[in-house]
C-alpha cells in the first residue's frame, strides 16, 4: 500500500511566482522541488521580540 506524502499548499503574487519559476527554469529543478530546496537553504534569523 502506498504511503501518502504530505503535500504544502502556498500562494503566492505574481513577482513570487515569476522569481520561482525563473529559479526553477535556472535549475533545472520541478516548481515543487526548487520550493523544497529554498526550504532546506532557509536560515531564519533570531526574533528578538520581547513579549
Amino acid at each position: 500500500m502506498a504511503t501518502k506524502k504530505p503535500r504544502l499548499n502556498i500562494t503566492l503574487n505574481d513577482i513570487e511566482r515569476e522569481k520561482l519559476e525563473k529559479l526553477a527554469e535556472e535549475s533545472g529543478l520541478s516548481l515543487s522541488r526548487t520550493i523544497a530546496q529554498l526550504i532546506r537553504k532557509a536560515k531564519l534569523k533570531e526574533n528578538n521580540k520581547k513579549d
